[in-house]
């Protein structure tokens, strides 16, 4: 009896060894083929990196060419969230070198080095100085000039016959000893990024009248003539650039909240454009076009969380914004 209960017992040990090693070998060689599957050779990994400047405040596109890719692991290399997209989008909010990490399938990784500048600097019209002086004016005949720029508290006034400033008042007044054609400069607060200037054409005085040969064969008679002088001749003015204003990312949000309120609409953005508003923006995280998304909060209770605002470099032109929004729920 007992020699037959140990024999029963051995085969029924035996039928478990089986059927442990069967469910062992079913997994390993699942996860075997599953790493056949996904894995990808690490020196075929290819991201792709556009941008059009690389400087802070770019949207930058990060894109991931290889073939087998199924999970993504994006590390911009500033210390910001990682991101899970093949197509990833980013903006750099400080210049320097960044080491991109792109680890494709939980297992390859690469590397890029990218290097980001200074963001470009946007002229903004409201900052320039609204400088008023005569076209034209009389050697020996005194003029006074003044500023009126709001929170202005230093001032530096050059009048085109000296090589240094003429004045550091608000108003000034000044004497040219010399005729030709002058260039006055105005720098407020030390921008000199945002200097006026203005052309004044001096005349001789009237018992100094010069010839018609001498007013075609004058040369400027001292240091500080910033260009050479011009025959006194009726001048066809020139044609002046289409100015695009400069609009702030918060003066653009209040406009945004007159659109969906019905105050406004999208042909009111087409300035700050260049004529385009049908330009991709990205909105919570997703492309769509600006136009797009005018009509979608149109009569819509809205509120902006996050916007930013990114200009063609060198000019007031919107090439593209970066925001986040919500429906408000009463």
């Amino acid at each position: 009896m007992s020699k037959n209960k140990n024999i029963n017992e051995t085969k029924y040990l035996d039928k478990n060894v089986i059927h442990l090693f069967l469910l062992v070998l079913f997994a390993s060689g699942t996860a075997l083929g599953y790493k056949v599957y996904t894995d990808v050779p690490c020196e075929q990994i290819t991201m792709d990196i556009h941008a059009k400047s690389y400087r802070v405040g770019e949207l930058i596109k990060f894109t991931d060419l290889t073939e087998q890719g199924e999970h993504w692991a994006w590390d911009f290399g500033d210390h910001s969230a990682i991101s899970n997209k093949r197509n990833a989008l980013h903006i750099y909010a400080k210049p320097g070198t960044y080491e991109v990490n792109l680890k494709v399938n939980h297992t390859c990784e690469s590397t890029r080095s990218i290097v980001i500048k200074e963001k470009a600097f946007v002229l903004d019209p409201s900052k320039i100085p609204n400088l008023v002086v005569p076209d034209s004016i009389t050697a020996g005949q005194k003029f006074i000039v003044s500023d009126s720029t709001s929170g202005a508290y230093s001032w530096e006034w050059r009048f085109g016959e000296t090589a240094k400033a003429n004045a550091i008042t608000q108003s000034a007044e000044y004497t040219y000893t010399e005729y030709g054609l002058k260039t006055i400069t105005l720098v407020v607060n030390g921008d000199t990024k945002h200097m006026a200037k203005k052309r004044i054409r001096v005349f001789p005085k009237p018992d100094e009248e010069e010839t018609p040969v001498e007013r075609i064969t004058a040369k400027p008679r001292e240091i500080g003539w910033d260009i050479p002088y011009e025959p006194v001749v009726d001048e066809e003015e020139e044609t002046p650039e289409k100015v695009i204003p400069y609009i702030s990312d918060m003066d653009f949000t209040e406009a945004l909240l007159k659109l969906a309120d019905k105050e406004i609409t999208e042909k009111n953005f087409e300035v700050y454009f260049c004529g385009n508003i049908n330009k991709t923006i990205v909105v919570d995280g997703k492309n769509t076009s600006f136009l797009a998304f005018c009509q979608k909060i149109r009569g819509k209770n809205i509120k902006i969380k996050r916007l930013a605002i990114f200009r063609i470099e060198g000019s007031n032109c919107i090439e593209n914004i970066n925001l986040e929004y919500n429906r408000k729920i009463f």
